[in-house]
């Protein structure tokens, strides 16, 4: 179940005790310059439902993910794709891979389907998408298209769609709409990512084979090329995530990621109080990412702030965390982090909150808290400012998570 949301006017409680740690760990690779390097990411997918339906996320999925990369790999292929238990697509196969050759530095996606079928509603054969994104010569590019074998809406082929112009809409009695040959690109001053959709299906009608309101993209791929630049950046911030044994229940709330950075830019996402049932109430949770990309230097800011939690009779203040990261064209690496609680606090009891890296404080009979939970690697550092393991529900809410760092 997910999580109600509700945003109201919050107070922070049990302002009664403080902890800051702020860590800064630079290194040197030695190399007097260091060679630009492009970021490679795509998908290519079978079907993907969105409306929150179980079992209708992404189906044969080929990803690479913000690789430096030029020769990474992705294929999968699948019998038969399904949405609301209905066989949508069939012998589908998908493939993303990046390149760089006589065509510049870039990235293809395709996939292709030998059917695609909603009853008797529309019926499709040959269906082949495909996108691409690259950099040459200082300029970016892209492209994409769908093809079909046949295509027959209800009893009535129609040739004239064989072959159909970007985001052309069709009626289908029954469903709703679809939209064929779905495609566009978005470029900024770092990169440029291109996506082609073969069928989006808009099911507004109430019919057998997809619930009304749903959105389902069949052949779905997506490529993106970076400017050349020092390093990619990549790294995440949440509020909070909730875990039972291994299984996420709640979270991550004002989840933000990052690929090429934000131009220089603070993109913020922010969520009012939440309350997951039987483990927390959550007060109001923000983050931010800030990062850009360059010949020069390549630098990614993360934070994290969430206003209070409450787990049982336990009461804990403003929770946040930070993590930086960065690389300037002399080989030079910084990462940097920090996190702070400012109070623990048990019915009239306030504890003392630990200052120092991975420190814990046991409430007996409620939880074990873990501070300042860090991470560290060579390009890459993250960290957790509070970790509550409840015990009598085996749970796991981590709480102020920020990670941030360099590829290449």
């Amino acid at each position: 179940m997910r999580p109600r949301i509700g945003y109201k006017k919050l107070a922070v409680v049990g302002v009664a005790a403080a902890v800051g740690v702020v860590s800064t760990i630079a290194l040197t690779s030695g190399s007097a310059s260091a060679a630009e390097v492009f970021g490679y990411s795509g998908y290519s997918i079978g079907t993907d439902a969105k409306s929150g339906l179980a079992n209708s996320g992404p189906q044969v999925l080929s990803q690479i993910s913000c690789t430096t990369n030029s020769h990474a790999s992705s294929k999968n292929d699948l019998a038969t794709a399904n949405v609301n238990n209905q066989a949508i697509a069939k012998t589908v196969t998908t493939d993303t891979h990046s390149f760089n050759d006589a065509r510049g530095n870039g990235v293809t996606s395709n996939a292709t389907a030998a059917d695609i079928r909603l009853g008797s509603l529309l019926h499709i054969t040959g269906a082949k998408t495909t996108t691409t994104a690259w950099y040459k010569d200082g300029k970016l590019q892209y492209t994409g298209s769908t093809t079909f074998a046949s295509i027959k809406i209800g009893n009535l082929s129609v040739p004239s769609l064989l072959n159909p112009k970007p985001n052309t809409k069709v009626a289908i009695p029954g469903l709703g709409y679809v939209v064929l040959n779905r495609v566009g690109g978005v470029k900024t001053s770092t990169g440029i990512y291109s996506y082609a959709q073969a069928i989006v299906v808009h099911a507004n009608v109430r019919n057998q084979f997809t619930p009304e309101g749903v959105d389902v993209a069949v052949l779905k791929t997506r490529a993106e090329i970076t400017t050349p630049t020092i390093a990619m950046v990549t790294g995440e911030a949440y509020g909070t995530q909730a875990n039972v044994d291994k299984l996420v229940t709640s979270g991550p709330t004002s989840y933000q990621a990052a690929c090429q950075g934000t131009e220089g830019k603070t993109v913020r996402v922010s969520v009012g109080e939440l309350n997951i049932p039987r483990v927390a109430f959550i007060g109001a949770v923000t983050t931010t990412k800030n990062g850009y990309t360059g010949k020069d230097k390549a630098a990614i800011t993360f934070t994290s702030k969430t206003a209070s939690v409450k787990v049982a009779n336990m009461e804990i203040g403003a929770i946040e965390s930070s993590a930086s990261a960065w690389k300037t064209k002399d080989g030079k690496i910084g990462l940097n982090y920090s996190s702070d609680v400012v109070s623990v606090r048990v019915g009239d009891k306030v504890y003392a909150v630990p200052n120092k890296p991975n420190a814990t404080l046991n409430i007996p009979g409620i939880a074990k808290l873990t501070f300042n939970q860090v991470v560290r690697k060579d390009r890459f550092i993250s960290v957790n400012a509070l970790v509550i393991d409840v015990y009598s529900l085996n749970t796991k809410v981590i709480v102020g998570h920020s990670a941030a760092g360099v590829i290449g």
